[in-house]
Formats: C-alpha cells, structure tokens, sequence
C-alpha cells in the first residue's frame, strides 16, 4: 500500500477528500469494479466528479473500478481557487493515481478538458502509475487571444466575463460548476496548457485523443499537435462530431466509453 498518504484503498482516498467538498452532487466517489482495471477520471475546469458521470457509469457498466476525484479548490467557493494551482492539482491526481495503482493491476487515466492537460501531465511526470491515457478536448493551447487578454488586463473587477453556458447537439445536460471565475484562475488554466504541451514528449504510455471538431472553446489543433507531440509509440484519435467542448455530457459520451473499451483491448489493459 501507498507509504507515503497511507492509503488503503481508494474509498480513503474518496473519505479524505469529501472534507473538502461543500456543493450537493459535487463529491468524489469510488466505483468497485471486477476486472482488475481501474479508471481514474479528472473534470475539468471549475467543475467537479459530478461531470464525469456519465463516463464513469459506463465504464463501471463494463466491469472496471472508477475513482474521480474533485480536485481541490473545486466542488466549494470559487475564492477556493485563488488557493490552489497546477502543483495542487498535480499532487491530488499523483494521490489519486497511487492508490488506484496499490489496488489494481491496470490504471487508466482519462481526463476531460482541463482534465486532460492534467492526464498528460501525469503520465508524463509519473510513469510508473499509469498504463494508458485518454484525453477528451485537451487544451496544450487555447487559441483565443481575447481570453488571455482579459486576463492579464488591467481592471478592478477580478472576475472574467460570464462564463457562457456550453453548447449542446443534444438536450442541455446539468453540470455543476462554478458560475464566476477569477482571473487568476484563468492565469492557471493557461499555466496547466503550458505545462502539458512541455511535457508531452516524455508520455510513452498507449494513448487516445479525443476531440469534438467542433469544439469552440479548445481548437481541433490541440489535439493534432497532442498527437504530434506525444513520445507514445501508440496513439490514436477520435474525432467527435455529435459535440461540443462538453462531450462527456453531450450525444458523442456513448461513443467515448465505447473508444475507450477498444482502447483497453487494443492494449490488454
């Protein structure tokens, strides 16, 4: 077992963090599988475990253990953000990861949007705990300089503009998440990118991309550069086009757990 957290499994883990999580519906959670894999999934920006539901359900239905985490900052008041960052983002998905890896014989991470930066960033950074990673409308890059503008511009307002609501193909689905967003988190999504893009070289472990082609908040040219960048020797793509940036929520989910299946197939996983 994990010396370091002393983690003995990963409704620990789950217990240990549901301290930290105020908002009904946000919490983390551990779904028991019989297969010996276990997927470990990362939300995004500013949302929580609750939007990767769909995603952990069908692959729970296919026999393999989920644990998403809420990391921190997420999941309680947008002031908590203004504490956190990519290093303590980093260390809850390297947490998370261990105590998957002390109790699994595969572990699979798959991250969705900011999520998926940050799936890259551990499969980069620690090897040894992942055996596969699926990334879903990954941002190395935003290409969207009025974003990054506002950012860093002067103003006394804090805040980003209102955040829209994401598009769907489908019916709007609910997602928890929070409705202002400080500057300086933005500042950290940015941060996140960055650091994913440096370390994609050192990834070798198998690897997926997913992207809706249609995207309008993460550019179709992050994940053809993912994709050029990666050291894996196996990779693959899979462009969605029933969605937009949330479609782990949207009509192209089904489709993601039925790629990510194959995926573990292709790769005895």
């Amino acid at each position: 077992m994990n010396q370091h957290l002393n983690l003995q499994n990963p409704l620990d883990y789950v217990a240990r963090q549901k301290q930290l999580v105020t908002i009904d519906g946000a919490t983390p959670y551990f779904i028991e599988g019989s297969s010996g894999t276990a997927f470990l999934l990362l939300h995004g920006w500013s949302a929580s475990a609750e939007s990767v539901r769909f995603l952990a359900s069908g692959l729970a239905g296919a026999g393999h253990a989920v644990l998403a985490p809420t990391l921190p900052g997420h999941g309680s008041s947008n002031l908590e953000m203004l504490t956190v960052g990519p290093v303590e983002w980093n260390e809850a998905a390297r947490d998370a990861a261990k105590t998957l890896r002390d109790n699994f014989q595969s572990v699979v991470v798959m991250g969705v949007s900011m999520g998926g930066a940050l799936a890259i960033q551990l499969a980069a950074t620690s090897p040894q705990l992942i055996d596969g990673l699926v990334t879903i409308n990954a941002p190395i890059f935003m290409g969207n300089s009025s974003f990054a503008s506002e950012i860093v511009a002067s103003s006394a307002d804090p805040y980003l503009e209102g955040w829209n609501v994401p598009s769907f193909f489908g019916e709007p689905v609910e997602e928890i998440s929070y409705p202002k967003r400080h500057k300086k988190s933005g500042a950290d999504l940015y941060s996140m990118c960055g650091l994913a893009r440096e370390l994609l070289p050192l990834v070798t472990s198998p690897m997926l991309v997913v992207q809706s082609i249609l995207d309008p908040v993460v550019p179709k040219t992050s994940a053809d550069e993912i994709l050029a960048r990666s050291g894996a020797s196996s990779k693959d793509v899979l462009w969605l086009e029933q969605s937009y940036h949330v479609s782990q929520l949207d009509l192209d989910r089904d489709r993601i757990i039925a790629a990510a299946l194959t995926f573990l197939a292709a790769h005895d996983l």
